[in-house]
């Protein structure tokens, strides 16, 4: 019974908007009118074409006193409606006073024709009906029941006209149609819904399908950073490798590279004592091999994972002065330490490793003092020489990879490391890091308790 637009192809844009109510908040939303299927819009605008055809033998069979005059109006009055009926429901660009215009040229001939029945002619209740279904399609439904509702009242009137103002008769007569507006009101509104609801349906299908195809695309970012954090990771492990590496072999290449400078000359001047020295490189040799199975394996030395720092240091300091016996070497070890994680005693052990191993190959220096303190939560090591950061030809040593690789390796910690000459005399190296001391085992059992 309701009139709906006629479905376009697909080639040409959608016209949307026709308001709707909402059924939780009760404000108006808008939805595509041409939601429904073809079948659905060639059914109704046969069955509204078909109610006026229908209205219009019903009042010409109804009627009392036919002439030609009230024919001809109400025959041009019929064929004015269906022309604005098909303007309306063709015209799908209206702007909304001109949709307005037309619903009220709709309502003005509904009871135009009404009217006519004062002539002699039967009352077309058909017309109320499909000017019913023209409110649905340019309305909100709540609007549009309004309207249905304001209609169904003007038909009282006009019924009250025909039977003379006898309100008893034009009541019951009124009555009898009200089923009927009921009726086309409630299967207007119940189409409404359903057009609404699989608009719904439609626009929360091509939103899954747009969050599906972002999704997808956000995936595919998401692995390319995965990707390019692994080959960043691979990078640092790779730089991480090659720093341990070059601090444990060069540490004791260095020596080695000593040990057989000595072996040559006692070759040369006192051969019986050369077997200590053979028995001091092989020594070295096989702490060199250890210490590279560990860096391929944890990538640590033995003795900071066996020792705490303070100890390792000493030992390191021991292994250094067998080897540089003209160099006299001081250590201040005697500071409280807290408990310090281990890659905190790695940074620092590495920085004393890599600071002797320079003294010995370019410094030239008689005296070193290594310092190891805390203060304030404030770990410093501190290795001063009095020689100097020249080579024998007087040019100035540039920084090489192993203090490259300890600057890299605290600013990862948060901490940092200087080095350059010192301003009275010599060369300083120092490593500084604020700690946060790990609870000692005491502790740790009176929170757990």
């Amino acid at each position: 019974m309701a009139f709906l637009p006629r479905l376009e192809s697909k080639e040409r844009p959608s016209q949307e908007t026709k308001e709707c109510m909402s059924s939780q908040s009760g404000t108006e939303i808008t939805y595509p009118i041409r939601s429904l299927p073809k079948s659905v819009y060639a059914g109704a605008a046969i069955t509204s074409y078909g109610m006026m055809a229908l209205g219009y033998q019903f009042t010409l069979s109804q009627a009392t006193h036919l002439t030609a005059a009230n024919v001809s109006v109400f025959t041009l009055l019929q064929i004015g409606y269906g022309s604005v009926l098909w303007w309306l429901t063709r015209d799908n660009s209206s702007t909304q006073r001109l949709t307005t215009l037309k619903i009220g040229l709709l309502t003005a001939l509904t009871l135009a024709c009404s009217l006519l029945a004062t002539t002699g002619l039967g009352l077309d209740s058909y017309l109320y009906m499909v000017t019913i279904a023209a409110y649905f399609i340019s309305y909100s439904s709540r609007t549009s029941i309004r309207l249905a509702f304001l209609l169904y009242l003007l038909l009282g009137v006009n019924i009250a006209l025909l039977n003379n103002w006898n309100w008893p008769a034009a009541i019951a007569s009124w009555l009898n149609l009200l089923l009927n507006f009921a009726f086309v009101t409630i299967f207007l509104f119940v189409l409404r819904v359903f057009a609404v609801q699989k608009a719904r349906a439609e626009k929360l299908l091509l939103q899954l399908e747009q969050s599906n195809a972002a999704l997808e695309q956000t995936h595919q970012q998401l692995q390319r950073y995965a990707d390019e954090v692994e080959e960043l990771a691979i990078v640092r492990e790779r730089t991480r490798l090659a720093r341990d590496i070059h601090d444990t072999l060069g540490h004791y290449l260095s020596l080695l590279n000593i040990q057989l400078g000595t072996m040559s000359k006692l070759y040369a001047r006192d051969p019986a004592n050369l077997g200590a020295e053979i028995m001091e490189a092989r020594q070295l040799t096989r702490q060199a091999t250890h210490e590279v199975r560990n860096a391929v394996a944890a990538l640590r030395p033995t003795t900071i994972t066996t020792l705490n720092l303070p100890d390792a240091l000493a030992q390191l300091c021991h292994e250094f002065e067998s080897t540089s016996a003209q160099t006299q070497l001081t250590l201040d070890l005697k500071a409280q330490l807290p408990e310090i994680p281990q890659d905190v005693q790695m940074a620092f052990y590495r920085t004393a490793q890599e600071a002797l191993t320079n003294v010995r190959k370019h410094a030239h220096a008689s005296k070193i003092l290594l310092c190891l303190r805390c203060e304030n939560n404030l770990l410093e090591l501190v290795i001063l020489n009095n020689g100097s950061n020249m080579v024998d030809n007087g040019e100035q040593v540039a920084s090489g990879f192993g203090l490259a690789g300890l600057r890299e390796r605290f600013d990862a910690l948060g901490g940092q490391v200087t080095y350059g000459p010192d301003e009275l005399e010599g060369y300083r190296v120092t490593a500084q890091m604020y700690i946060a001391p790990l609870p000692s085992a005491t502790e740790s059992q009176e929170v757990r308790s």
